[in-house]
């Protein structure tokens, strides 16, 4: 079984300018999660995806190869599935497995990537999830002044805390699949999707400031 794991970290940050090389408690926010990918030993080859040769240089000392991430994957429009995608078609390698992970997302465990390999085993594609602390249930829209409730709760008065799901979202983290799912949906939701679930705490997503200095404080 050979499995490919690659960070996506462009230059061009917008909203945080040198977002990826940014200083959190010291290290650069892309060597957070590229240390965790390196240190899960899950992996035949670690490649950081970058436009930017300060980005590879905070992390070149660490057993990771550089991918020349192509100008029109790395504009402020570019979604990095597009990217990703783009990478596995020009591959000369067929993987087993594919994987990316977001360097915005800091705190992801060693152990959390091992689950997640472990986990694909058993399903075609597996996310970092992480509960959403609103409740989404009392969500409504407004119309002008008119108030339109989006689920049932608050029609049927189901409010208490018995009648209330938990709800879950991607943390962005992670994404991995089998590479010709991959190939094949272009999706990672698709088909048998499997969750491992991240807790609040460690699922810090950073695009700006305010976030980074959220992130030094847990």
């Amino acid at each position: 079984m050979t499995r490919l794991a690659v960070i996506p970290a462009r230059g061009g940050s917008t909203r945080l300018i040198g977002k990826n090389i940014h200083l959190l408690k010291g290290k650069p926010l892309v060597r957070w999660m590229t240390e965790a990918v390196v240190d899960s030993g899950c992996f035949d080859k670690v490649i950081v995806s970058t436009d930017s040769d300060r980005i590879f240089e905070v992390v070149n000392d660490l057993p990771v190869s550089r991918h020349f991430r192509p100008a029109e994957h790395a504009t402020e429009r570019a979604t990095v599935l597009d990217a990703m995608i783009n990478l596995m078609e020009e591959s000369e390698v067929t993987y087993d497995e594919f994987a990316y992970f977001l360097p915005t997302c800091p705190f992801i465990q060693p152990e959390d990537i091992v689950e997640a390999v472990e986990m694909l085993t058993w399903g075609d594609t597996v996310v970092s999830m992480t509960e959403i602390q609103e409740t989404v249930q009392l969500a409504c829209v407004m119309c002008e002044e008119y108030v339109l409730p989006i689920f049932d709760n608050l029609e049927c008065g189901m409010t208490n805390s018995k009648f209330i799901k938990k709800y879950y979202k991607p943390s962005g983290a992670f994404y991995m699949g089998h590479w010709g799912v991959i190939e094949q949906d272009k999706n990672f939701f698709k088909g048998d999707v499997r969750g491992v679930i991240i807790p609040p705490e460690r699922s810090v997503d950073i695009n700006t400031l305010s976030d980074i200095k959220y992130a030094e404080h847990v």
